[in-house]
This record gives C-alpha cells, structure tokens and sequence, in this order.
C-alpha cells in the first residue's frame, strides 16, 4: 500500500474499512450523487422553516448549514471521483456491489420499518407485578421484533438466543426510561 501512495496514489481511493478494498470512481459517483441530492433536498426544507425570530435564530440554520457542508463534501468527492476515473483504464472502472450489499440493505429496510412501525402501531397496554405499574407500548413490541431481526441478521445465533436478548434488553430500557427517568417512550 505504502508503495502505491509513492507511486501517486490519486487513481486510489481507501474505504473506512482498511481491508474493505478501493471504492471505484463509479461507486464514487454515485455516492456523490446521492449525497448532494440528500444535501440539497435537507437545504430547501429547512429554508421552508418558519423563522418568527429572525435569520439567525432560525430553526433551520443548522440543518442549513449541515447540508450545505455535505454538499461541498459530495462535490468535492465527485470532482475527485471524475478525476479518477479519467486517469485509469476503462477496465478497471466498474461498479462492484460489496459482499455484504444484501445484509447492508435488509438493514436499511429493517429500519425504514421500524420507525413506520413506531407511528403507525398504537399498541399501549399496562399491567401490574406487585405494586409496580409495567407498560407496554409500540416503543416495546416493535423494537423486540427489530433487535430480534438484526440480531439474527448480524449474530446469527438461534431465533430463541436473539429474541431473548431482544426482550431483555428491551425491557431493561422501558423500565429505566419509564420508571427512572419518567421520560414517555413513543
């Protein structure tokens, strides 16, 4: 790798992953695409955010802001991508789906579903062990189904061992965020 740099590492690009390989200039692009087109669409809404107390003090400043720097991030890797690209044989220019795309992306669904779940599913019932009121609402049922599915997607241990670190772990939560803190949990 050392000897690459030396020999004018502009045709290479590291991932965050050391052993994950070089990203392609296409795969660059691409990422540079969709995070300016995120940049921009974050950009008009926040300028869309009333702002009662003036420019400054208004509520969309920061996320203004944010999507302005993660555009210049994205057009600067594009520029980079597009430099790239134009310095290397066609041969090696080709978007390569990583191994894990599959897992990566059933992540991704899983939690687009899960914070569906959250708004759509009103479940909220209470019950009592002893002097102690327990709730149980969609904060409880749909991260139990969500922990369970990543857990058996990345730990791949048994349904029972996944779902059972699910309920535990997820409990433990409720209690202290419910009964500690008395913060409501969605």
């Amino acid at each position: 790798m050392a000897s690459d740099e030396a020999a004018g590492g502009a045709n290479q690009a590291l991932s965050e992953d050391a052993n994950a390989g070089l990203a392609t200039p296409i795969m660059d692009l691409v990422a540079a695409a969709i995070i300016a087109a995120i940049s921009v669409w974050i950009a008009v809404e926040s300028l869309r955010l009333p702002s009662p107390g003036g420019v400054f003090t208004a509520p969309g400043v920061l996320p203004f802001l944010t999507a302005a720097s993660l555009l210049i991030m994205a057009l600067i890797l594009g520029y980079g991508a597009i430099t790239r690209r134009r310095a290397m044989p066609r041969a090696l220019d080709r978007f390569e789906v990583p191994a894990d795309f599959a897992r990566s992306m059933t992540l991704g669904a899983i939690v687009v579903v899960y914070v569906a779940a959250m708004q759509a599913i009103p479940i909220h019932f209470g019950f009592r062990i002893g002097s102690l009121h327990f709730v149980v609402g969609a904060f409880e049922a749909v991260s139990v189904v969500a922990i369970t599915g990543l857990l058996k997607l990345y730990w791949r241990a048994a349904l029972w061992a996944c779902l059972a670190v699910a309920v535990v772990w997820i409990a433990f939560l409720s209690v202290v965020f419910r009964m500690i803190f008395i913060t409501p949990l969605p």
